[in-house]
């Protein structure tokens, strides 16, 4: 009978790699590279509105994923940075704003926490309603006869506003039925030209407002006879009728 036994021999081998000004390459997989699935976009909301800005991933892996607003940090991975309750994740990495407001304008960045961070810009524009937020002379204006006439409409919203201008049950003194324009100016006015003046503001987001403007013209006594020869018989009681326009009203005696 024979027998037989085994050495097992144990060694190391140091070796020695000197790297001068040499780069280090390692080789990474390209299908394993995370990368966006969407493309910067810009995108518009009216105010009170909810967005959904998106952020897909492809191979998100173990990488952070978080949303800035500027440079202020919103998300990070599933903790939610920001105070703001109307800001949440939905849908994956997905951020959904509610209740949009004027202030949320901006550039937001969904960002893969790689060690050289890839990020993607959305930026938000925020649409606004229009309104009129000021009307020459709270909307009571008078001028005297033959003076220039300035009637001024003011507004907001997001894209500015049009402003056009028409005349209740009448033409505009120029002959025209409307004017597109913050002012409206009536130069040498007549005193056909008073009446409502109706500024109108509108910017295809939401509802149309308008403001009426009450212009009132002031002219001395203008006479005109009704007829300028009147005949009559001796003895008979005679009427002669003159017309008298005046703003303020005239005493005709």
């Amino acid at each position: 009978m024979c027998t037989s036994e085994v050495l097992t021999l144990k060694w190391s081998l140091k070796c020695k790699y000197e790297l001068d000004n040499a780069d280090l390459y390692v080789p990474v997989d390209p299908n394993k590279i995370p990368k966006f699935l969407n493309k910067p976009s810009t995108y518009q909301v009216v105010t009170k509105d909810t967005i959904v800005l998106p952020c897909e991933v492809y191979n998100p892996e173990n990488f952070v994923l978080a949303w800035k607003k500027g440079i202020a940090i919103l998300t990070a991975g599933t903790t939610k940075v920001t105070p703001e309750e109307r800001i949440r994740i939905v849908e994956g990495y997905n951020l959904e704003i509610r209740n949009v407001q004027i202030n949320d304008a901006g550039n937001y960045i969904c960002q893969i926490g790689t060690l050289e961070p890839v990020e993607l810009k959305h930026t938000l524009q925020i649409l606004i309603p229009p309104r009129i937020i000021g009307i020459t002379s709270n909307g009571k204006v008078s001028a005297k006869k033959g003076s220039d006439v300035t009637l001024q409409c003011n507004s907001t919203g997001n894209p500015p506003p049009t402003i056009t201008w028409s005349r209740k049950n009448n033409m505009l003194p120029n002959g025209e039925k409307t004017f597109i324009g913050n002012s409206y100016t009536i130069d040498s006015v007549r005193r056909q030209a008073d009446g409502v003046y109706i500024c109108t503001a509108s910017n295809n987001i939401g509802t149309t407002v308008n403001e009426e403007i009450d212009l009132n013209i002031l002219y001395p006594p203008e006479v005109k006879e009704e007829q300028s020869i009147v005949f009559t018989v001796e003895g008979q009681e005679t009427e002669i009728v003159c017309i008298v326009h005046a703003e303020p009203k005239a005493d005709v005696s």
